[in-house]
């Protein structure tokens, strides 16, 4: 396939050649991280006391929904996995077939309950670290 595509002029057809810029595909992944960098630093700099802008809106209120949510519907429902999971085990008894299934669902399941215990903590690590920082999250923002 060419490069160049045709024109009708009516009387007399020219091409027209279109410019191809390749850029390496490094310097595009670079160029974004910078950008991204900069633009994520320049706003946390920009404010010392990051989400004030969301009290009293439905942000505020989805935050604390969100979380109750993964709180009270979460933790109980790793919590019977890891239980029902845990119990299968227990009884494969010698059948090695049974055991690896149940091995698998109990990792699964304690994977899961640590995602969760990670969501539950983290805004809060993250204010102590931003805290460190220099800035600090709006009591309005905070889930717990």
């Amino acid at each position: 396939m060419s490069n160049q595509t045709s024109v009708d002029s009516g009387e007399s057809s020219s091409y027209l050649q279109t410019p191809i810029v390749s850029i390496s595909p490094r310097v595009l992944s670079l160029t974004v991280w910078v950008g991204v960098f900069l633009v994520m630093t320049s706003t946390a700099t920009a404010q010392s006391n990051v989400g004030d802008v969301y009290c009293g809106t439905g942000v505020e209120t989805g935050i604390t929904i969100v979380f109750g949510a993964i709180a009270g519907l979460g933790l109980p429902a790793t919590g019977y996995y890891l239980t029902k999971s845990g119990l299968d085990y227990m009884r494969a008894g010698g059948n090695p077939e049974k055991k690896n299934t149940a091995k698998q669902e109990l990792v699964m399941s304690g994977v899961g309950f640590g995602i969760i215990v990670i969501a539950l903590i983290s805004p809060e690590l993250i204010d102590n670290i931003g805290s460190q920082m220099g800035f600090s999250f709006s009591d309005c923002v905070k889930p717990f």
